[in-house]
């Protein structure tokens, strides 16, 4: 298995099916520190609010590792 550096990847952040859950995973490469890592998912997270404000909503304090599934 490669690692996430070796394909140039500094933070993965990934939604999958296992085991009939749907949940989530958050990956660094090992290249970088701990404050690297931080601001670039922080960074990440303020894109996906700039895209989507309603799911960044002062109100929302709340996070849990799964998700539901998606109504058909």
């Amino acid at each position: 298995m490669r690692s996430l550096s070796e394909d140039n990847v500094l933070v993965s952040v990934t939604a999958s099916r296992e085991k009939g859950e749907i949940v989530y995973r958050v990956e660094c490469s090992s290249d970088l520190s701990k404050e690297e890592f931080e601001y670039y998912l922080g960074e990440i997270i303020k894109g996906v609010c700039e895209w989507n404000k309603a799911v960044c909503k002062e109100s929302m304090r709340s996070f849990k590792g799964k998700i539901k599934a998606k109504k058909k």
